[in-house]
Order: C-alpha cells, then structure tokens, then sequence
C-alpha cells in the first residue's frame, strides 16, 4: 500500500504538470478547451501535492491513497459535463 500511495501521489503530479505545460501553450497536446485544461491542472497538482505529503510526511498512506484516487473521480466527472455542455465543432 506504501508504493501504490507514492506511485499514484507522483503520477497525479506528472498528469497535472503535464495539463499545466498545456495550460501555458508550452505543450500542445490536449484536446480539451483550456478552461478544462487549467481545471485539470489545478486539480491534479494540487491534490498530488497533498499525496506527497501524505505519503512522506504525515506518513499516512489510507489517506494518500484516497487523496490519490480523488483528482480521478472528480475529473471524470468534471469531463462529462464538459462534454454535454460544450458545442465540439
């Protein structure tokens, strides 16, 4: 459970720098609009963020792993209203 808690706090931190270099037209790959973008990023980055230190410094990895699978479920459903509210032409 320790390095699952580790493994996904760093992958929401890659996930949500990668969505930030997006946000910032550094790297253009994402296919969704930047106001979806910089959602993701904040989301991502910041509960990433609180992995780590759950992971490492508050030593509590029921929470990091929680933490961890947040930024998951809220972007999934942050996506599906970007997807029925949204005109993709």
């Amino acid at each position: 459970m320790k390095y699952l808690a580790i493994i996904i706090a760093l992958l929401n931190l890659y996930i949500g720098l990668r969505f930030l270099l997006n946000a910032v037209n550094i790297l253009q790959t994402s296919k969704y609009s930047k106001r979806s973008t910089i959602i993701f990023a904040l989301l991502f980055l910041g509960l990433g963020g609180i992995g780590v230190y759950y992971s490492f410094f508050a030593v509590n990895y029921t929470a990091a792993s929680i933490v961890g699978a947040g930024p998951w479920a809220i972007g999934l459903f942050i996506l599906l209203i970007n997807l029925i509210s949204e005109d993709y032409k």
